[in-house]
């Protein structure tokens, strides 16, 4: 049986207001010392409300971003594809400005975003391929991934569902909770 989901409208306000500073407790203070302190982004000062939570997650987070198997640019390129697919203007707004130090173009971030068609080698068009079937599926397609092994290590091969998988994740806790943007960035747009 094959029931489409109806869109829910996401929140149009925070549920959660990230904790400022002076709202925190000594341990969510140690919590995001790690994650720039009193100046941590509203994502890691909106989960650090749940201390026990944040603890077990942080390191999972940070091994995919900071000592990821893939490349800067490939992670960043898998990790926008995911955000954009799931609307996480939260995530977009940050992965575009560290994709862009990765090596990333202008012109092949508008691609990831669906604004403009992509030029990509053929590695990086089956690791797009893969973050789409991904979102849609749950899972890589055969032939994508018979592809893939061909050209990944067995670590990335690994690493590629959980990458996208907490992309995915943190997008539908972002979403969830109405996390704001941090700072002026402005909010991307995406496809009804």
């Amino acid at each position: 049986m094959n029931q489409e989901v109806p869109e829910v409208p996401r929140p149009t306000a925070s549920v959660l207001t990230p904790l400022a500073p002076a709202e925190r407790t000594e341990e969510q203070r140690e919590l995001l010392s790690g994650v720039f302190g009193d100046d941590a982004p509203n994502l890691f000062s909106t989960v650090v409300r749940h201390p026990a939570l944040f603890r077990a997650w942080l390191p999972f987070c940070l091994r995919l971003l900071a000592h990821s198997v893939f490349p800067g640019r490939e992670r960043e390129l898998l990790i926008i594809r995911t955000a954009w697919r799931c609307g996480s203007a939260y995530e977009l707004a940050h992965h575009v400005e560290l994709g862009a130090r990765e090596g990333l173009s202008d012109g092949e971030l508008a691609a990831l975003t669906g604004e403009a068609a992509g030029n990509w080698c053929p590695r990086e068009r089956l690791l797009i391929a893969a973050a789409d079937q991904l979102h849609v599926n749950q899972v890589i397609h055969e032939g994508t991934s018979r592809e893939l092994r061909a050209l990944l290590t067995t670590e990335q091969m690994i690493e590629l569902p959980m990458l996208v998988g907490h992309y995915v994740l943190l997008a539908g806790t972002l979403r969830s909770l109405g996390v704001p943007l941090d700072g002026p960035r402005a909010a991307p747009a995406f496809p009804s």
